[in-house]
């Protein structure tokens, strides 16, 4: 038998409310309120506090719209509420449970059930699978029914150790704690990042956050850069990039921005903006304003002639209908157009802008070949409590011992962290976990390769 827990807290925050202006009994069909500014006819009413003993979900009439201070219900209500109850508009009544063998794959409604709003967590147990995962998403019954979007992946078989659910609830258990209204799950998910990034910036790389042989992309005729990877440490600058290769070239060598500036003088660069055919007599830039009057322009492995630049409408024209000059093969919109420039092998790169970009737009000889990087990961946000995290043990525990101190701190701001058994073992842990990365690294002196910039290697 597992049990899935999902959390109610968060149905109340930022809803419309008011309060009883009037004590109401069990079995009452109608509210008096402070305000009936926002109720109408077909809404979902929350009478409570969430988590709180006899908090009820009622519905609002079909019919009989609120008038004056009194909203007409769509059934008797089963508890009584005093003066002053808050009464909240809220988007949802049940829960849907489903299931999928796969995290993307199609998913098999198993349960829908009321929301338990007088605890903090709607509880469904499920005896069926053991294996694959289960989702959930919030339901309007009122018809049409409407749907929150779904829950993130919920593995049948467990969390696994390394993951934030995992840690979460380990260091809630520990110190024999549960989410509510103090310790909230945005307030874990905070701290565990603060942890990771704490432990993530120590001096030194983590090992395990360097890639080597990861194939960024292919390379096309008169390419000159290529988007960093999106989970490259510190995109602006190339400390980071331990190497980058065309193919089975050697690695190129990095350089400032101006020397990259000084390569590209008096080359003129834009793209196609619309689509051109062969045998065309004109083309459209995306921008023309820098290329000669007249003279020729390469794409791709295609020289073409032209005798007018009307930077106006960006065209080029007077191309050959045929012969040398002319288009001879299609070209695609947003291919990359060049003038006064020599395609070749790269042998220089920087990074700026998110951009890898090189000191030659890359020839036809190295078409289609791989561009090899080697680099420094970032570290990445879990979006998912299913998430398992990268960081190598103990670093797990550490986070469980940092999480079990943030709980108590939040509860008791006079606790000292160097007097508490938990944040010792969280800098013991996290201590430990660096030195075993020094220990586990080889040291190799190789002579060293000469920058034409200051810009940190």
């Amino acid at each position: 038998m597992k049990t899935i827990y999902l959390e109610n807290q968060e149905l109340t925050q930022d809803k419309k409310f008011t309060y009883l202006d009037a004590a109401v009994s069990s079995s009452g069909t109608t509210l008096t309120v402070q305000s009936i500014i926002g109720f109408t006819v077909n809404e979902i009413l929350c009478i409570g506090e969430i988590g709180q003993e006899k908090t009820e979900i009622i519905k609002t009439h079909s019919s009989t719209s609120p008038s004056g201070t009194t909203v007409t219900l769509a059934s008797a209500l089963v508890f009584d509420h005093p003066i002053d109850t808050k009464v909240y508009i809220l988007d949802y009544d049940q829960a849907e449970f489903s299931h999928s063998v796969t995290l993307t794959g199609a998913k098999t409604v198993i349960a829908t059930i009321d929301l338990q709003v007088d605890q903090s967590e709607t509880q469904y147990n499920d005896s069926t699978y053991t294996s694959g995962y289960y989702f959930f998403r919030f339901k309007n019954s009122i018809a049409p029914a409407t749907y929150s979007s779904y829950s993130d992946a919920l593995p049948c078989a467990g969390y696994a150790y390394n993951t934030p659910a995992s840690i979460k609830s380990a260091a809630l258990d520990s110190v024999n704690e549960k989410i509510g209204d103090t310790i909230t799950n945005n307030f874990l998910d905070e701290m565990l990042w603060k942890a990771r990034r704490e432990y993530h910036s120590s001096p030194g790389k983590r090992p395990f956050r360097r890639i080597y042989n990861y194939v960024l992309s292919q390379v096309t005729t008169g390419m000159y850069r290529i988007a960093a990877p999106s989970d490259l440490e510190d995109p602006e600058t190339g400390k980071n990039i331990y190497g980058i290769r065309i193919g089975t070239e050697d690695n190129l060598v990095y350089y400032g921005k101006k020397d990259w500036d000084f390569d590209y003088q008096n080359v003129a660069h834009t793209t196609v903006k619309t689509a051109a055919s062969a045998g065309d007599t004109s083309i459209t830039l995306s921008n023309s304003g820098d290329f000669e009057e007249g003279g020729s322009i390469t794409i791709g492995t295609q020289t073409i002639t032209y005798t007018t630049n009307t930077e106006s409408t960006t065209v080029l024209s007077g191309i050959p209908a045929s012969g040398d000059g002319a288009i001879t093969d299609s070209i695609a919109a947003d291919t990359d157009v060049w003038q006064n420039a020599s395609l070749s092998l790269p042998q220089y790169f920087t990074v700026f802008d998110g951009y890898i970009y090189f000191d030659y737009p890359i020839s036809s000889d190295y078409a289609d070949e791989n561009i090899w990087i080697d680099y420094y990961q970032t570290l990445t946000a879990a979006d998912s409590d299913a998430d398992n995290l990268d960081e190598p043990d103990p670093m797990s525990d550490a986070y469980i011992h940092y999480l079990a101190w943030c709980i108590k701190y939040k509860k008791d701001p006079e606790l000292q962290a160097l007097r508490d058994s938990d944040f010792l073992e969280w800098q013991r842990l996290k201590t430990l976990s660096l030195q075993k990365e020094y220990l586990d690294t080889e040291v190799n002196f190789v002579p060293a390769t000469a920058w034409t910039s200051d810009e940190p290697t």
